[in-house]
């Protein structure tokens, strides 16, 4: 372990923000964690937490207790407008006992809090971090409220893929975002989606409807499913000057199984918008300055990777730290990270335009292709490994 403690500021309190203060922490690290929000608010549709994630929160100790409120998946299945399969991927796969866990945001969030509070980290709501400035090889943070807190040996920003100080690294890196979204809405399954998948149903490359059941809320109420509907956002504002049921009716003759998740949607301020990132940087640190999770490397969730990314960078920057003196350590980081993050972003960004874009004429070449592919074992398995959020993880 690094014998050196060290005064380490993080901005954000997402995903990669809480895991990497608890990791660095019980390393004896003196961490502060500064979140602009007043109060614990997970912001976001369900999720569906991969082997990767779930083996970082294995190593935080609260692995058991999420996956208590977590639906099991056991594969991916995407079906075609006609009800063929256009692509099914099982974990059963990759061998041993892998699976995905389909997790209700909330829920996270209050496990990695109360390790925080457990671990002695001093957690700040309501402090807006809006200036970062370095000093005699020391950062200060400035405030909102205009007040500026120094002494800090090494700034994570972990304030997600909007992040307003990720310019702080040299090269500074640029969001260049996608023109395609989701509505989203989280409601009671009952019984209609299967638990054990994620379902997904496309028509074209313009419709798209996901379903992910999210398991049990906190409280361990009723089975949850998290609907997502592919959406231009250009049109965002047209749909919700629309009647509600055009919005629905459109689903429905995609998926007509939709309409009792549907029936709990009463008015157009339940359906939240998505916007997806596509943060691009040559490099994810500088000199004392590290971004992790969306802050360094936001993309499309095609392949429903940014939580279980964000796990894995904030476990990968407390061993680099655990073991390397600072300078080094992220130097390390950046050459632990570089294969999986790379693979990830290149995959996601080659794989969007197929399922959410105005291209209808990939549409009958995304069926030969993943025809062919799920008969080749190999380019299965690749398919798999990367569903899993296996590509470039180390156990």
């Amino acid at each position: 372990m690094n014998p050196q403690p060290l005064k380490i500021g993080i901005v954000g309190c997402g995903t990669a923000g809480p895991a990497a203060a608890i990791l660095l922490r019980r390393q004896g690290h003196d961490v502060t964690v500064f979140e602009r929000a007043a109060e614990c608010r997970a912001v976001g549709a369900g999720f569906l937490l991969q082997p990767s994630g779930m083996h970082v929160l294995r190593g935080i100790g609260i692995l058991d207790e999420v996956l208590n409120h977590a639906a099991k998946v056991e594969c991916l299945h995407v079906l075609d407008a006609d009800a063929s399969t256009l692509l099914k991927l099982n974990y059963h796969e990759l061998g041993g006992d892998l699976f995905g866990a389909g997790l209700h945001r909330p829920v996270l969030m209050h496990y990695l809090i109360r390790e925080m509070a457990a671990s002695r980290v001093d957690l700040r709501w309501g402090h807006e971090i809006t200036t970062l400035r370095r000093n005699n090889a020391k950062w200060a943070l400035g405030t909102s409220a205009g007040d500026e807190i120094d002494g800090f040996d090494l700034i994570v920003l972990a304030d997600g893929a909007r992040s307003r100080h990720r310019r702080q690294i040299r090269g500074g890196g640029v969001d260049r975002g996608y023109p395609w979204g989701a509505h989203w809405f989280i409601g009671a399954n009952r019984g209609v989606f299967p638990e054990n998948e994620l379902y997904q149903v496309v028509d074209g490359t313009r419709r798209l409807g996901g379903f992910l059941a999210t398991g049990r809320d906190l409280d361990c109420g009723e089975p949850l499913v998290s609907l997502f509907w592919s959406i231009r956002l250009a049109d965002d504002e047209a749909w919700r000057r629309r009647p509600l049921d055009d919005w629905k009716s459109e689903i429905l003759s995609l998926c007509p199984k939709a309409e009792v998740l549907l029936g709990q949607i009463h008015d157009w301020s339940q359906v939240m918008t998505a916007r997806y990132g596509d943060v691009r940087m040559r490099r994810w640190h500088d000199e004392g300055i590290v971004a992790l999770g969306d802050a360094g490397h936001a993309m499309s969730p095609q392949l429903g990777q940014g939580v279980n990314l964000a796990l894995a960078d904030a476990a990968c920057l407390a061993e680099c730290l655990a073991h390397h003196p600072p300078h080094r350590a992220l130097r390390h980081y950046q050459y632990r990270r570089r294969l999986a993050l790379g693979y990830y972003q290149f995959a996601t960004r080659w794989l969007t335009p197929w399922f959410q874009s105005d291209h209808e004429w990939l549409a009958p070449l995304r069926k030969s292709l993943f025809a062919v592919s799920m008969r080749i074992p190999p380019a299965r398995k690749l398919m798999t490994l990367s569903m899993a959020g296996m590509i470039g993880h180390r156990r």
